[in-house]
């Protein structure tokens, strides 16, 4: 371990799985190497066991600012993002890591407002109650002309008796460095495989998910994310070659109670909050999970309930590929005609793969339809990754050199902004890598112009492995898990960070798919 040369202080975290972490300041390196030991041996003693991490932040710049100017650069920065530590004293009783800041919420939206915030004296003086030995406490107007510190650190972790350095800079800020990407992706998708399908309830319900700051659990559930998130359990539990038992009961559970027939014709509905309603990509996602599970097991029960749904997502669709999107329930009639573009890719992508298991020509001519559309009205401007999983597999059936246009340009439009993107988007793994796909397979049947005169690959390449590295900043890594009021609860799922680090089954459904998508094709 490789200490800054400039001696400004040290913080010393301390947790496990079961208590939010201790934080402890040390004026020097001296005072970090007489009495470290006790404050390990202290922890010991007051929970039985030893810290199963001990991560140690050492301060590498200090500066002075007005507090004003400090508490407006906190609220402007994106929520959850900001990367460097403040104290409020020159004892630095009231010091704070960024981990400290972003954990529980000192930065909070307004009541009612989700784009103003506010610097919490409640949150801030909750954790100093609850987590330091000071007595004291916050209160704005005692700082107002005060000046102030802002502090940057260099980090490392010690977990389970190994050590990581983490990167110090950027948004990328208490990321662990790893040796191997592929190794380190595998063990992520391990691990937040394993906590989907331990969200899955005797029902078969899954519990939806989790604000983590201080450990509140999600009141509200969406059938279409149940169907989608199944899809993408099948898939982990594939990766990772177990067994797919656990998933029957999500499956059960839409069947037995969401799913209604209507003179032949199935639909997936949704009462959550008593919406009664059926959405054309709620019966598109009950379709793929299905399909997923049937590639590797088959189940008639399941077959029938799929081409049930898809003779329902048709009679959404007429001849010239115009959707109505939400359905009333129990009624049929027509609630919404448009609710939101993606609608209209998950339909296309549920019938495809449906066709792709049992060739009714029924479901091709309907995606036929909606490609034709898709053509016709430039929908690869709204570069969506179901689109783009859609291409990719239509033109194995239908190698239509307008299909390979429209896949290649639904993310060629967005790449920069993909490369630069701060926030994880896990969405754009699974689109980058079906697109690759695409590009590959154009070449192939000799649309390699297409390709050339559409899409830097060499750019697309570099794209898809600065994602999969970066993406990585949305894992609850230890580092990040001790700073929350139950590591134990989040430890080892995908977050996204600006949702207030919401955990929520379709978050981890695209981390995983894309994840996925990406080692199958790097990983040798």
């Amino acid at each position: 371990m490789k200490k800054p040369s400039e001696d400004l202080g040290v913080f010393l975290s301390i947790g496990n799985r079961d208590h939010k972490a201790k934080v402890i300041f040390f004026k020097n390196n001296e005072d970090f190497k007489n009495y470290s030991i006790d404050i390990i041996e202290e922890f010991k003693k007051e929970f039985a066991v030893y810290p199963e991490w001990i991560k140690i932040d050492f301060i590498t710049k200090k500066i002075s600012i007005e507090f004003q100017n400090l508490r407006k650069n906190l609220i402007e920065t994106r929520r959850n993002y900001i990367n460097y530590g403040f104290s409020l004293d020159e004892e630095f009783e009231l010091a704070f890591l960024p981990e400290e800041i972003n954990a529980n919420a000192f930065v909070r939206p307004k009541k009612g407002e989700k784009t103003t915030f506010y610097l919490s004296r409640n949150n801030i003086n909750g954790y100093l109650e609850k987590h330091r030995t000071t007595q004291k406490r916050y209160d704005r107007k005692d700082f107002n002309d005060k000046i102030v510190t802002q502090f940057f650190t260099k980090g490392f972790i010690l977990d389970n008796n190994k050590g990581y350095e983490l990167k110090s800079n950027g948004y990328e800020k208490g990321l662990r460095v790893v040796e191997d990407l592929h190794d380190e992706i595998d063990r992520m998708i391990y691990s937040a495989t394993c906590f989907l399908k331990n969200e899955i309830q005797s029902n078969g319900k899954y519990i939806y998910g989790y604000f983590p700051h201080f450990d509140k659990k999600i009141n509200f559930y969406n059938n279409l994310r149940h169907s989608s998130s199944t899809y993408s359990l099948i898939e982990g539990l594939s990766y990772i070659n177990e067994s797919l038992e656990s998933v029957k009961k999500p499956i059960e559970y839409i069947i037995e109670n969401y799913l209604y027939v209507k003179d032949g014709k199935g639909y997936i509905f949704d009462d959550t909050k008593n919406t009664n309603e059926i959405k054309l990509g709620q019966n598109a996602a009950f379709i793929f999970a299905i399909c997923e599970y049937l590639k590797h097991e088959k189940n008639e029960e399941y077959l029938k309930a799929a081409q049930l749904v898809a003779e329902g997502t048709v009679n959404m669709i007429n001849d010239n590929g115009e959707t109505v999107h939400v359905l009333s329930y129990p009624t049929l009639e027509v609630k919404e005609r448009y609710r939101i573009v993606y609608y209209d890719g998950e339909a296309a992508l549920g019938l495809l793969r449906l066709y792709q298991h049992d060739g009714n020509k029924k479901w091709l001519n309907a995606v036929k339809s909606l490609f034709e559309k898709f053509i016709s009205r430039d929908y690869w401007r709204y570069n969506d990754h179901w689109l783009g999983y859609c291409a990719n597999e239509m033109v194995n059936i239908i190698p239509d050199r307008r299909y390979f246009e429209l896949g290649i340009k639904n993310v060629s439009t967005n790449l920069t902004y993909i490369y630069k993107r701060e926030t994880t988007f896990p969405t754009f793994m699974e689109m980058l890598t079906a697109s690759y796909k695409l590009v590959q397979k154009a070449k192939e049947k000799g649309y390699g112009d297409l390709v050339e005169s559409l899409i830097d690959e060499d750019f697309l390449i570099m794209t898809l492995h600065k994602r999969a590295d970066y993406q990585r900043t949305g894992y609850f890594y230890p580092e990040i898990a001790m700073y929350f009021k139950n590591p134990n609860r989040i430890l080892g799922a995908f977050f996204i960070k600006h949702h207030g680090y919401r955990v929520r089954i379709d978050d981890i459904e695209h981390y995983v798919s894309g994840y996925i998508q990406y080692q199958n094709l790097f990983k040798s």
